[in-house]
């Protein structure tokens, strides 16, 4: 008769199907730590790694955004911060087919001021999107309130439009513009006018 077959007596039985229990209970506990693990650079993943591998963020073309502040891996979510050019985006074939003509939109003072000082928070959805196309996007929607805002009040043309990002001024037609998981924001400030 076979040794591995042959019929436990006694406590030596219940130690012997004890060990059995635990053995299983202990590869089955390792198989789960192995499923939670990261996936490896050879995974799906290896394009996001290799993003963060090169110290550029390969999501702006640097046409119009810069890198202003990269990510902190360890805070969590996601928030980048660009400087970009206004002035570019207000030139893009998407801004001319998105705002209104008939109510420029000028970096410096011109007219007669109806209100000054306004502020605007705009966002734009960043899922699927490069950021720098995100923050052109945000920059547009500030943009296109503030020209909703003028008509409704009865100015024609925004003026001295600035970014007011973290309450800080910044002219000349640029702007900062912060990048999150989800959304690009920007904070605009400026003056509706006659």
């Amino acid at each position: 008769m076979d040794l591995f077959f042959q019929p436990i007596k006694g406590a030596n039985m219940k130690s012997r199907n004890m060990m059995l229990a635990t053995a299983i209970v202990a590869a089955f506990g390792l198989a789960g730590c192995n499923s939670n693990r990261a996936p490896d650079n050879g995974g799906t993943d290896s394009h996001h790694t290799e993003t963060r591998a090169t110290g550029g963020n390969t999501k702006t073309t640097g046409r119009v955004c810069q890198l202003l502040q990269d990510d902190n891996p360890n805070r969590g979510g996601r928030k980048v911060v660009y400087r970009c050019n206004g002035r570019a985006v207000l030139a893009s074939d998407e801004a001319k087919r998105l705002l209104n003509p008939s109510v420029p939109v000028s970096f410096g003072g011109s007219g007669s001021v109806v209100q000054s000082n306004l502020i605007t928070r705009q966002a734009a959805n960043a899922t699927g999107k490069s950021d720098e196309a995100a923050c052109e996007r945000a920059f547009i929607n500030a943009a296109h309130k503030f020209q909703a805002t003028a008509q409704s009040r009865n100015a024609n043309r925004v003026s001295n439009f600035h970014s007011y990002y973290n309450r800080k001024i910044l002219r000349g037609g640029q702007y900062d513009c912060e990048v999150g998981t989800f959304h690009a924001r920007v904070v605009m400030r400026g003056d509706i006018a006659r």
